[in-house]
């Protein structure tokens, strides 16, 4: 089989893409110091604040180590704080900052017209399709 024509290629190759594609949109409607990368993190704190870095990255399945990093550009970004666990003290809660807050309802508004344009043309049945495929390739890969 050809690389170009392998699940893995496309997949890696619709992943850069989509990822430029809503970056660029988000520089396009001043979010430029906002990333692709940080949206499911501000998503998972906007429905439970205060996790802690291993339950964050378990909810959004990124290693510990690729969270710290991505946890100290959103705080340089005054995006997150870490306060102090409650009962462990050599863990931090991850909290998400009023200006977070505040990007809620304008960063849902500016991936949701992203992925719009990304499946444009696109009919629903196939996209629900592709999703229950690529689920079935993570339960294999896992």
């Amino acid at each position: 089989m050809k690389i170009p024509y392998q699940v893995g290629f496309l997949l890696s190759r619709a992943t850069w893409a989509m990822n430029n594609s809503v970056n660029r949109m988000l520089r396009e409607n001043g979010l430029a110091d906002i990333s692709v990368a940080y949206f499911a993190v501000l998503q998972a704190l906007w429905e439970m604040d205060g996790l802690s870095i291993s339950d964050l990255g378990e909810k959004v399945q990124l290693e510990k180590s690729t969270m710290t990093s991505l946890i100290d550009r959103m705080e340089a970004a005054g995006l997150v704080r870490r306060d102090d666990h409650p009962t462990d003290r050599r863990a931090y809660r991850i909290c998400i900052t009023a200006r977070g807050r505040e990007l809620e309802e304008k960063l849902d508004q500016v991936v949701t017209e992203a992925y719009n344009r990304l499946t444009l043309g696109v009919p629903e049945r196939d996209l629900q399709a592709a999703i229950e495929v690529l689920k079935a390739i993570l339960k294999n890969a896992g």
